[in-house]
């Protein structure tokens, strides 16, 4: 558990699905120190508090000792959320943070701005999830077996990393280091486009079959398109924070779709196989050596 076992107080700013997993997977593990949560919604912090996964019913909270803040929030929603926390003037002298954003490029911007800060937040990033939102929808095995993706800036000391890993540790994930420049570029093109892509393919679809979308379908197009039930705020937020990787990994997606879509103008029945054959031959190749 690295150096998480030294922390006495953890405050988790943002209890939707992501920040209740967390207080969920926390309430199952070894922990003893002091657990706090922040949230807009009262109903949130209510209903956290009557499950016993935060010490504080309303907004109340005194953070002791060694204090690790873990922000759950929206990418955009981090300043004003940063902002809230700071006006607690009793926030412990020793406080490390970190974050769940699947999108990095406003949060490095912001850190860059900001390097009293820069150099006690370690990012970090949870690979896993669910088109499903909500506190209510968490579950305390979120995180267990999947991967977590730490990203250390050099303005961080080696307690601080070890701290935020034995964090993610004890919720059961398998935690790896990322370059904090290489992240959102990975990731516009592993998680964002499909999802883009989801919500693309569904507009079509309500577009020219309105209600029978998932009459015909077999139930692959439902799995297909699950992703297009995620947060809309959530994946606002992701486009805008990751805008420029985003619109680099679109214009490589229609490029491939632009080559598909020329072999089938032309009949080309020679090439459309062999395209396919190229692609089904190299994602089994892919799948075969993950796994």
């Amino acid at each position: 558990m690295g150096n998480f076992e030294n922390i006495d107080t953890i405050v988790l700013v943002g209890m939707g699905l992501i920040g209740g997993s967390i207080l969920k997977g926390i309430k199952e593990s070894s922990y003893q120190g002091y657990v706090y949560g922040l949230d807009k919604e009262s109903k949130v912090m209510e209903y956290a508090f009557d499950e016993g996964l935060i010490k504080n019913k309303d907004k109340v909270i005194s953070p002791k000792g060694k204090c690790l803040i873990v922000f759950c929030v929206p990418a955009l929603s981090l300043e004003e959320a940063l902002k809230d926390l700071q006006s607690y003037d009793f926030l412990p002298q020793e406080t490390i943070y970190t974050d769940t954003f699947s999108a990095k490029t406003r949060l490095l911007e912001f850190l860059e701005a900001n390097s009293h800060l820069k150099q006690k937040f370690v990012i970090g990033h949870p690979i896993a999830g669910s088109e499903k939102s909500g506190i209510k929808n968490s579950s305390k095995d979120l995180f267990k077996d999947k991967l977590t993706l730490i990203s250390p800036f050099k303005e961080n000391s080696n307690q601080d990393i070890s701290v935020v890993k034995g964090f993610w540790d004890s919720l059961g994930s398998r935690v790896l280091n990322i370059e904090p420049n290489m992240h959102d570029m990975i990731f516009a093109r592993t998680s964002h486009l499909p999802h883009i892509i989801s919500y693309s393919l569904m507009h079509s679809l309500i577009h020219k079959l309105g209600h029978e979308a998932f009459e015909f379908s077999g139930g692959s197009l439902e799995d297909y398109t699950r992703t297009s039930s995620s947060d809309p705020r959530m994946w606002k937020d992701v486009t805008i924070s990751n805008k420029e990787e985003i619109l680099s990994a679109i214009d490589d997606f229609i490029s491939s779709l632009n080559t598909i879509k020329s072999f089938i103008s032309q009949d080309n029945e020679i090439e459309i196989e062999k395209f396919l054959r190229g692609i089904k031959s190299a994602r089994d190749s892919l799948i075969k050596e993950d796994s």
